[in-house]
């Protein structure tokens, strides 16, 4: 009778915690719900982590990466770069122009300050590393 009691003690000792353990992480997944612009932003500049796992989403996300690029071609400061990529690559698709632009560290800043500058999609990229 008490191995049992022990048994049970134990089990449900167990399962309050990993329940309590996988809340905590439902919790903060929801932190680019739940903070404010100024705080994604600070999160994202002074991470290279998450710059890294950002540039990785700019690469593997159709959606952020054919924003990125738009930007990027329709930006003054980084539409020749853009175009001479394009020239010397006829038919490139959109993946080998972000990995050009992810190759060349001005054109990486571009693309990483114009996603901060924009709340909405500093917050979808977040969501998107899972943050």
């Amino acid at each position: 009778m008490r191995k049992l009691f022990l048994l049970l003690t134990i089990v449900g000792f167990v399962s309050f915690t990993s329940c309590d353990s996988a809340k905590s992480a439902a919790t903060s997944t929801l932190a680019s719900e739940t903070m404010d612009y100024a705080g994604m932003k600070d999160l994202f500049n002074n991470s290279p982590e998450i710059q890294g796992k950002v540039q990785d989403q700019l690469l593997n996300n159709k959606s952020l990466r054919n924003k990125a690029t738009s930007y990027l071609k329709d930006n003054p400061e980084s539409a020749a770069k853009v175009a001479e990529f394009m020239k010397g690559n006829p038919g490139a698709a959109k993946g080998k122009l972000m990995e050009y632009v992810l190759d060349n560290p001005e054109l990486t800043k571009k693309a990483m300050n114009w996603i901060t500058s924009n709340p909405d999609i500093l917050k979808k990229a977040l969501k998107l590393i899972g943050m």
